[in-house]
């Protein structure tokens, strides 16, 4: 692919991937008939941890193991965003080139999106500013990556639950002058699009009228939920069949089209079932091989037309401030800039934010956020977590963010008979799983009693017997499933 990545030409040369499915352990279980899927799309930041150093640690041995798995192999990453001011980082420009060489991915995929200010992480991928200033940084972006990955990068279509600003572009226009100013290839996510037009922002029709449909190599499809009177673009499970209808009217107008991928998080499989995801997938085979049969939409449920109400922060903002006055309304601080008002909207990306943080959390600290719900109830225990919310910005990690609320905790010494011992604990845990070296954690009373009682949801009936106990940790004997780079 060198010497041709910025020639949108090279998209129609790509190969062919079909059918995917986003990769998890999860989905890797599933007893998938032969011939469902075609595709897997690895998020390569997902399968890594950090150093004590805090440098990436690449487990190839994982990475191996998905190689040699009988499908195509699509790289999509979720550490390098392209719509904020902060450049690509050097490890994650690494990796990337790691996993696409690895797999042999034809395209890299990445987030037209913004996930860090230059003084905290958001813990989520917000919208960028959709101005001239703003497409000037996304295209720089775009660029590093194309000059340092040495293949076709497509960016994807992003889900804004903001009121559009009439200082800005079109959501359309902006990603169409991004894919003409670098030849990139579009990663269109229907469901992105089918949330904004639900939301209230540009229509699905608007916005393909207004991009360049030959750059489209790859759909996103997925399901979603509703929150507050939003709709949500929550990976939750079945496909919308409004957005079945949609898409199937959509499909023959893409001519480069490569590749249909499903998108589900992993934490709802378990929920739905294999057999609701064999479903699906059976839904994208369909329409993977319907593409470019015309349909007209019969009985489709009306969608309501964009009413482009205008959100209540409509100025103009430079990409840093803007980053800067978005990122601190949606982790709960107050607004750096004088004169704003509250945006109602601001509140769901809030509520999702602190649900994420809450799920990182619970994953490391399971024993002690167990007992301090159970001791102090969930209310009480949801009121520390804001407190530690306000005192502390996300983290990508989850490891980071599990580190971060041991110390609010550590500061707060709250009088809680278990609580010193169950942190110090997990978090022997947590550094042994860091460093892979091995701890022992002592006890002035037996935890036994206290561990098994947690396991399953409940205190103990009977303390252990006081006395000196020990615990060693090894790395052979911890459960590294926790320990990613969350997507956000």
């Amino acid at each position: 692919m060198k010497g041709s990545i910025n020639n949108v030409k090279a998209l129609e040369c790509l190969p062919q991937t079909g059918v995917g499915i986003i990769y998890s352990p999860a989905i890797a279980n599933i007893d998938l008939p032969k011939g469902l899927i075609d595709t897997l799309e690895v998020e390569p930041q997902t399968l890594c941890i950090r150093n004590a150093d805090d440098s990436l640690q690449i487990p190839v041995n994982v990475f191996e193991q998905i190689q040699a798995l009988p499908y195509n192999k699509l790289v999509h990453s979720i550490g390098a965003p392209v719509g904020g001011s902060l450049t690509p980082k050097r490890d994650q420009l690494d990796l990337i080139k790691y996993s696409a060489n690895l797999f042999n991915s034809p395209w890299v995929t990445e987030h037209l999106s913004f996930n860090a200010t230059t003084q905290f992480n958001t813990g989520f991928f917000l919208p960028p500013l959709q101005t001239e200033r703003g497409l000037e940084l996304a295209i720089n972006n775009v660029t590093i990556l194309q000059k340092e990955i040495e293949r076709p990068i497509a960016v994807e279509t992003g889900v804004n639950y903001l009121k559009p600003n009439t200082k800005e572009m079109n959501d359309g226009a902006y990603v169409s002058a991004l894919a003409k100013a670098t030849n990139c290839g579009i990663l269109l996510d229907i469901h992105n699009l089918f949330a904004n037009q639900l939301n209230g922002r540009q229509s699905i029709v608007d916005f393909l009228k207004e991009i360049p449909l030959e750059q489209v190599v790859e759909m996103h499809i997925a399901g979603g939920t509703e929150l507050n009177g939003l709709w949500m673009d929550s990976h939750s499970g079945p496909i919308d069949k409004r957005l079945l209808s949609l898409t199937r009217e959509i499909l023959p107008d893409l001519p480069n089209l490569k590749a249909i991928t499903y998108e589900i998080f992993d934490s709802y499989i378990p929920v739905v079932g294999d057999p609701v995801i064999i479903s699906e997938m059976e839904t994208v085979r369909d329409l993977w091989e319907s593409r470019k049969i015309r349909y007209k939409a019969i009985n489709n449920e009306q969608l309501p037309k964009a009413v482009y109400n205008v959100q209540k922060l409509n100025q103009e903002y430079q990409p840093a401030e803007w980053e800067s006055l978005l990122g601190n309304e949606v982790i709960g601080r107050s607004s750096a800039s004088e004169g704003t008002v509250q945006e109602e909207r601001f509140e769901v990306y809030q509520k999702l934010i602190k649900e994420f943080r809450a799920s990182m959390v619970a994953r490391i600290f399971k024993l002690t956020t167990r007992y301090m719900m159970l001791v102090l109830g969930a209310e009480v225990f949801s009121a520390i977590l804001n407190h530690f919310w306000e005192s502390y910005p996300p983290e990508q990690l989850s490891y980071k963010e599990a580190k971060n609320f041991a110390k609010y905790l550590q500061k707060k010494e709250y009088k809680l008979p278990w609580l010193d011992r169950l942190l110090r604990y997990e978090l022997a845990v947590l550094d042994t799983l860091m460093d892979e070296t091995t701890r022992v954690v002592e006890f002035d009373a037996d935890p036994t009693p206290m561990f098994n009682a947690l396991s399953q949801g409940k205190l103990p009936e009977t303390m252990g017997a006081l006395g000196e106990y020990e615990v060693e940790i090894t790395p052979e004997t911890s459960n590294t499933d926790w320990l990613v780079l969350d997507h956000a």
